[in-house]
């Protein structure tokens, strides 16, 4: 008799740990699902991402150039690529001007104005760059 008073406590605090560590899963996984913090919004809003990008892929396109012919090429085609790129969900304002270019000195001077606009932003900058090959 004494020992099944002992199995039966046994199965009593078995079955109580069980139920417990039941409760506290559901309760975890309750706290959890309204507390995660939803970052999809960012991904899908990579505006400053691609202006990043075109910014960078800008002074990329400066690196390459090894002539006042080059310059203006590589600038032209940047632009029409960029537009045409982003055209269908942004609007791309790209415009350049280069105010001294000169092949004795193997130098430039590059003025860039960069705007990307889209439903929810409008982000711009203006910079000057000095070239040299």
């Amino acid at each position: 008799m004494h020992s099944l008073l002992k199995s039966r406590k046994a199965q009593f605090y078995i079955i109580s740990v069980v139920g417990i560590i039941t409760i506290l899963y559901a309760t975890g996984r309750s706290l959890t699902e309204s507390s995660i913090v939803d970052t999809s919004e960012v991904a899908l809003t990579n505006d400053f991402f691609i202006f990043n990008n075109i910014v960078e892929k800008t002074l990329t396109t400066l690196s390459m150039v090894r002539s006042c012919e080059d310059l203006s090429f590589y600038l032209e085609e940047f632009k029409f690529f960029v537009i045409r790129e982003y055209a269908p969900k942004y609007k791309v304002e790209y415009s350049y001007a280069i105010s001294s270019c000169n092949d004795n000195l193997k130098s430039a001077t590059v003025s860039f104005n960069i705007t990307l606009s889209s439903l929810k932003s409008q982000i711009t900058t203006s910079f000057t760059k000095n070239v040299n090959w």
